[in-house]
């Protein structure tokens, strides 16, 4: 297996061999390079600071939903670590062609594709694609480099270098709905000169395991786990849209800029109204977005016309762009979505940045068209657009807000960490920011007794997981044993559930090297302070884990 470094400044392109049996991949190899190679105290867009894009361990294989594909670097978001990780079918594709990972540096003058297929990989013109959004980019790059190619790009806002910018990767439908949306990844990749990035895998097969036998049998085994967990059959049917009930039955969904946990409209966003939109419109509920998903959680929405508007149309969306700026319409969220896709937005951002302005008078909670509007903004490149579309941080510290809803730079996701107790310790001590995948904890939410010792057990698991490129929706870090018995049959390696705790260890330890080195300390982890002091209808919950206790999570 081997490693591509690209050198943008220079053009050049060096093929690396690696060694089978290092066991990192995805968000684990990130940490590994940038550890090696990074440069802590460079600034996040800087030529010295590497960009770089990682499949998993598991990628490229028979192994369900292993094709997640990660990318990171220092983020222009936060001034730390990064990675975010996107389904799309990149992540299968590269692990067919055996390359464990793509590391940039430099800066090109020029806009260039990086093409990649079983001859090699060379940087081209990105040519007339420079310029435009996603979905048009995408049709002419499937022109010039043919239909069976995966694509890895950014938008508009990634050109732009916003911090809030996204990397899309293309899907099975060959559309650009896939984003790795946190932490300004778009503009990392674009700081390089990069547009686009194209994989071709003709002419290679799944990747076999080592033991084959093993590794078949560990396969059926992982399937058969997945199949068995309820979850999937209510993620299959609803969307992970089912959590606007969820969260907002137990107080949890963020409204009107995170000021409740309740929104008394969310009937007007549920899986249930979508359901029924889709069955008149010709839309769809349970698609799959990568090679070998079993869950298919991921609905495709129509507009009134019958016209597909956006895929992958998820809670998170949902939850930000709708309730938490009081929107109660699908279609408005819907085309926001769309929007944030074409332009390379993260959505949750977007949706936090806009919710604070309503602090100054400049957004009244219900006005959809003025969210649209926004968005608009940050498409033209106006003052206004790129004051958003550098995130919420950003917005509030221009306006002068002190009310901001962020951790590290980075803006709270939609699961209330006032009355999700151990998920707002992992917002407040996670080294990628505040972040809804690093760690889920739904025990006992309100009680703040041991959630730091919760956070800690999930976010080892989930660090690891993201090492693998399995969704996180297989569930699998919940019985590693099965997970490791298809890593050790894949590489034929003693690889255990011990083996696989140890990495997420080990990868949480240099993900917090990282960011000491660069200036973020044991000080950052920690909420907002208004989210210890305002009580968080209905519940009326404050964030009271007490902070000694949070900073003692890192000690393992």
């Amino acid at each position: 297996m081997s490693i591509l470094k690209i050198d943008m400044s220079n053009k050049e392109v060096i093929v690396e061999d690696f060694p089978r049996d290092n066991l990192v991949g995805g968000r684990a190899m990130i940490d590994y390079l940038l550890t090696k190679h990074g440069i802590p105290t460079a600034h996040p867009l800087s030529p010295e600071a590497p960009f770089i894009a990682a499949p998993g361990l598991l990628a490229g294989t028979s192994a369900p939903q292993s094709g997640r594909m990660s990318f990171g670097g220092k983020s222009p978001l936060t001034g730390g670590i990064k990675e975010a990780n996107a389904g799309g079918t990149a992540g299968d594709k590269l692990g067919r062609l055996e390359i464990r990972a793509i590391m940039i540096v430099g800066k090109s003058t020029k806009w260039q594709v990086l093409k990649i297929n079983a001859e090699g990989a060379t940087l081209e013109s990105a040519g007339d694609i420079v310029g435009m959004e996603n979905y048009a980019a995408c049709a002419k790059l499937r022109q010039r480099y043919g239909e069976k190619i995966s694509i890895i790009i950014i938008g508009p806002a990634g050109e732009m270098k916003l911090a809030n910018s996204t990397i899309a990767v293309t899907d099975l439908d060959d559309r650009p709905a896939r984003h790795a949306g946190r932490g300004g990844v778009g503009a990392m990749m674009g700081a390089k000169g990069l547009k686009a990035i194209v994989v071709d895998s003709a002419d290679t097969s799944l990747r076999k395991g080592v033991d084959a036998d093993a590794f078949k049998k560990a396969v059926r085994a992982a399937v058969e786990t997945i199949q068995n967990n309820p979850v999937r059959k209510v993620f299959n049917s609803l969307g992970t849209n089912v959590c606007i009930d969820v969260d907002g039955d137990r107080g949890s969904l963020p409204t009107r800029n995170h000021r409740h946990g309740a929104f008394e409209n969310r009937k007007g966003l549920c899986s249930n109204t979508m359901i029924e939109l889709n069955n008149a419109r010709g839309g769809t509920m349970g698609t799959a977005c990568m090679p070998g998903c079993i869950v298919k959680c991921s609905p495709i929405f129509y507009d009134s016309d019958g016209n597909h508007v956006t895929s992958a149309l998820e809670y998170e969306t949902v939850a930000m762009l709708g309730a938490n700026l009081g929107i109660d319409n699908l279609d408005s969220v819907a085309r926001m979505d769309r929007r944030c896709d074409e332009l390379g937005l993260d959505t949750i951002e977007v949706g936090c940045a806009i919710g604070v302005l309503n602090d100054v008078g400049l957004f009244e909670f219900g006005d959809a068209a003025k969210a649209e509007a926004y968005i608009e903004e940050i498409a033209q490149g106006s003052p206004m657009g790129r004051i958003i579309g550098s995130g919420v941080t950003q917005t509030a510290n221009i306006f002068g807000i002190d009310r901001i809803p962020a951790v590290k730079g980075q803006g709270i996701p939609a699961h209330a960490g006032r009355s999700l107790k151990g998920w707002g310790v992992t917002y407040a001590t996670s080294p990628q920011g505040a972040d809804h995948t690093a760690g889920v904890v739904e025990d006992d939410p309100l009680n703040p007794v041991g959630q730091v010792t919760r956070s800690r057990t999930e976010q080892i698991s989930m660090a690891a997981l993201d090492a693998t490129g399995l969704c996180m929706f297989t569930f699998l870090h919940s019985t590693p044993e099965v997970l490791a018995s298809m890593v050790a049959a894949l590489y034929d390696v003693e690889w255990s559930a011990a083996d696989f705790e140890e990495l997420g260890r080990e990868m949480l330890r240099q993900e917090r090297a990282f960011n000491i080195k660069a200036g973020i300390g044991s000080e950052a982890d920690r909420l907002p302070d208004w989210m210890r002091t305002d009580p968080l209808p209905p519940t009326n919950a404050v964030f009271d884990v007490p902070q000694e206790e949070i900073d003692q999570l890192f000690n393992f």
